[in-house]
């Protein structure tokens, strides 16, 4: 399925992090930024909304710290606003809504003030647990409403689908922000500074106890 021939023309994925000054100025503001902060792209209940969804995906552990720990809701909110393309802002605009009204709806309540962590749970198992072929024809449900806009078309948009799509997205994007976050990436995974020695064909577990490599 090549659905991404038209999708990456809409902007509907965005989950990569590409450490630029930009991206490294942000991880820096989000390491002292522990007061009052207003977001710049999301709305304020859109800020609440991701920092629950981020929270859930991301716990904080006895021994690591979470998303929220580390305010990854507020690198999102400046990764949006200053690196992703137009693309991806304009489909982020329309889908968290979508995203915010089917949550409201599955968990029977009003205000995304009131999701709590079982609410979001559910919402993630609906969209990122799904069996393959639901996900499949949600992701040709996407691709065929994105070929239609190419197209000049102006079809009604499939909320499962874009919802599905920006879940994925922001996934991504908080994981791969974590990874790159210094306290993760020099603490918790496996850091070398550069040079480094190289060894080759050796055991994870014995060259590192089974972590990761940190991208730093």
């Amino acid at each position: 399925m090549q659905r991404r021939t038209a999708l990456k023309n809409i902007g509907l994925s965005f989950g990569a992090v590409a450490l630029s000054s930009t991206v490294v100025s942000l991880f820096e503001s989000c390491q002292t930024g522990k007061g009052i902060w207003t977001p710049e792209f999301f709305t304020s209940q859109q800020a609440d909304l991701v920092s629950k969804i981020i929270d859930v995906i991301l716990p904080t552990t006895d021994n690591i710290p979470g998303a929220n720990d580390l305010n990854l809701t507020q690198f999102m909110d400046g990764y949006m606003a200053l690196v992703s393309s137009p693309e991806d802002k304009e489909f982020a605009k329309m889908s968290l809504p979508i995203v915010s009204k089917l949550a409201l709806e599955g968990a029977g309540k009003k205000e995304v003030s009131e999701l709590i962590n079982e609410d979001i749970d559910a919402l993630l198992n609906r969209f990122l647990r799904a069996d393959k072929a639901i996900q499949d024809s949600r992701w040709e449900t996407l691709n065929a409403w994105a070929e239609a806009k190419e197209k000049g078309e102006i079809n009604a948009v499939p909320e499962e689908a874009a919802a599905h799509s920006i879940i994925n997205s922001l996934r991504n994007l908080v994981v791969s922000a974590f990874k790159n976050s210094e306290v993760i990436g020099e603490t918790v995974l496996i850091y070398r500074p550069i040079p480094g020695e190289q060894k080759g064909c050796v055991d994870l577990q014995e060259a590192t106890g089974g972590r990761a490599w940190s991208p730093l």
